[in-house]
């Protein structure tokens, strides 16, 4: 568009031209006007061809003979600037066709030589002048419309890389951000777990025997008939159980906190493999909705995947798992299943078709038993399917419910207990 605003008005200025050359409105005029609108639209029409430039070349050999030709040099030299210079190569064979479309964008000087001459000799040298201004005028018009879209184009793919620049690097500082962010909170994660491991393994030992100390105070003080001491260790034990109970609830308290979930449930589906021991691929969906869990509930869901898993690349010639954990408001579910078919052994088959229960399903069913779940382990679509529900009502945070399964004075080092056990892996039991 801005081409075409430019060659219009340097038509319009070449009409105003004829009365100032003295030039009749004659059919010869007519014709150059058309010859030179002509030469126009061929040079927009080749633009970017290698003859680009013979249009406007014809012309102005045309012009050198025809003088009304003249009069429309400012248009042609608008479009003999816009051809394309040729790149420099040092080692060309042909140096002439390397200075070639140099030569051909400045060929519009050539038609001027004669107006330069008859204005030097006829005495009429303002029209001439008017004409050779306004030529060069034409001409630096088209060296600028020719410059502009290239450097419009250059400014906008440097745009354009600013913009990718900087998108990339704001996301690669909100990524840094929330690695931070994940950093600090396993780091703080992991402190409040150690911080309860140290109450559970010091605190916990001592509360724990002062508790059977104060017992077996009692025990002597009523059997020497000595009331107002078994009052006293009474009293003392009432006071220990009091701590200890305190301190469990502290303890659990931490160690919810310090658990990730996510992490762990990613953890346990992510790396199962390594420990199954297999080389064929299996490829695990995970679709998890649990946010929080109170840390026994986490490691039971982790172990129950790592079993499940295990199995299923041991006694499954599955390629695929589907391991699904819901959130709902009155209970926790898992269910893990794969497609099948099961691994022909005679091992997983019973005689009576009743479904196999070794040693790795007995533990799933022991560990979600424990914490007042149930657990269905069996056939499912011509494969294999762990369902496991978990209520949530045990683990009401008002009151002691937060408290595990065991709830005797020694309840402190049922965590601890948990986490050593690890069952067999496998469905038939190994």
């Amino acid at each position: 568009m801005r081409a075409m605003i430019g060659k219009g008005l340097l038509l319009a200025l070449c009409l105003t031209f004829a009365p100032v050359m003295r030039e009749a409105v004659d059919a010869v005029l007519v014709t150059a006007m058309l010859m030179a609108v002509i030469v126009s639209g061929l040079s927009e029409w080749l633009s970017g061809r290698r003859m680009a430039f013979l249009p406007a070349t014809v012309f102005c050999l045309v012009a050198v003979v025809i003088g009304d030709c003249r009069l429309f040099l400012p248009l042609v030299a608008f479009d003999m600037a816009r051809l394309p210079m040729a790149a420099n190569h040092a080692n060309h064979p042909n140096r002439l066709a390397t200075l070639m479309p140099a030569i051909v964008r400045w060929l519009w000087v050539l038609p001027l030589i004669p107006v330069a001459a008859e204005a030097r000799f006829g005495g009429v040298v303002a029209p001439a002048a008017l004409l050779i201004t306004a030529t060069c005028v034409g001409f630096l018009m088209g060296s600028d419309s020719r410059d502009v879209p290239v450097l419009s184009k250059a400014l906008r793919r440097t745009e354009d890389r600013l913009r990718e620049s900087s998108r990339s690097s704001r996301i690669r500082i909100a990524d840094l951000d929330e690695e931070r962010a994940q950093s600090v909170r396993m780091a703080t994660l992991g402190e409040r777990t150690r911080i309860a491991r140290d109450i559970h393994d010091n605190v916990g030992h001592l509360l724990t025997r002062a508790i059977m100390q104060a017992q077996a105070g009692r025990a002597v003080a009523e059997a020497t008939g000595d009331a107002v001491a078994a009052r006293g260790f009474g009293a003392l034990g009432t006071t220990l159980d009091d701590a200890m109970t305190m301190v469990r609830r502290s303890v659990h308290d931490l160690e919810d906190d310090g658990t990730d979930v996510a992490a762990q449930i990613e953890d346990a589906a992510r790396s199962f493999a390594a420990s199954a021991g297999t080389g064929r691929g299996l490829e695990v969906r995970l679709e998890n909705d649990v946010d929080a869990a109170p840390a026994p509930v986490s490691r039971c869901l982790a172990t129950v995947i790592r079993e499940s898993l295990a199995n299923v690349a041991h006694h499954s010639m599955a390629r695929d798992a589907r391991v699904t954990l819901r959130d709902f408001p009155a209970f926790w579910q898992l269910v893990v299943s794969d497609p099948g078919p099961a691994v022909p052994s005679g091992d997983d088959v019973d005689p009576a078709g009743a479904p196999p229960h070794g040693m790795g399903i007995s533990d799933i069913e022991s560990r979600v038993r424990a914490l007042g779940g149930t657990a269905y382990c069996g056939p499912y679509d011509g494969g294999w399917r762990v369902f496991v529900s978990i209520p949530k009502a045990r683990w009401d945070t008002d009151g002691d419910t937060r408290k595990a399964p065991d709830t005797g004075t020694h309840g402190i080092h049922e965590s601890h207990e948990s986490r050593g056990g690890r069952g067999t892996h496998g469905k038939a039991g190994a």
